[in-house]
């Protein structure tokens, strides 16, 4: 079995620089790669069922362009990349992925994404996931510097 870097993203800037992070890592340790979305419908729906719907629906077509975005920066980088979607609360869903899957070695993150918040230094679902590292998490958890919010940070592994 292949041990492979999980790689969350929301599509922001911050994620696209840790998906590159990620696939200098993978090349140079020889590991494969899976990028994550997770789909929240909750966070967003209404009790409303025909918004609930528009909404999971929207939502569902983002994720799709999402990862194909990531896939692009892998085919870049000459690199195949897996894609899956989950749907739940953000950080749960990256514990239980990498719970499931015990080929993940490593989880590949932006320090924050795409509802940053002011100067805070690591955003509340990377925050949540490390926190679990050694608990519920049975693998390693890189946070990524962005050159997007920290122009001098070094994206070379």
């Amino acid at each position: 079995m292949a041990k492979k870097i999980l790689i969350p993203t929301d599509g922001s800037e911050q994620a696209k620089d840790a998906s590159r992070l990620a696939l200098q890592m993978a090349g140079k340790l020889g590991l494969d790669l899976i990028a994550l979305r997770v789909v929240d419908v909750e966070r967003y729906a209404s009790e409303f069922m025909a918004v609930r719907e528009a909404v999971s629906a929207e939502l569902e077509e983002q994720a799709r362009r999402i990862l194909e975005e990531t896939s692009a920066i892998a085919r870049e980088a000459g690199m195949d990349i897996d894609t899956q979607v989950r749907h739940g609360d953000s950080s749960r869903e990256i514990i239980r992925f990498a719970q499931e899957h015990p080929d993940v070695v490593l989880i590949v993150m932006g320090a924050s994404g795409r509802r940053r918040l002011g100067r805070q230094l690591i955003g509340s679902t990377a925050e949540r996931v490390v926190r679990q590292v050694g608990r519920d998490l049975p693998c390693a958890v890189t946070i990524a510097p962005s050159v997007v919010t920290t122009p001098e940070a070094r994206l070379e592994f």
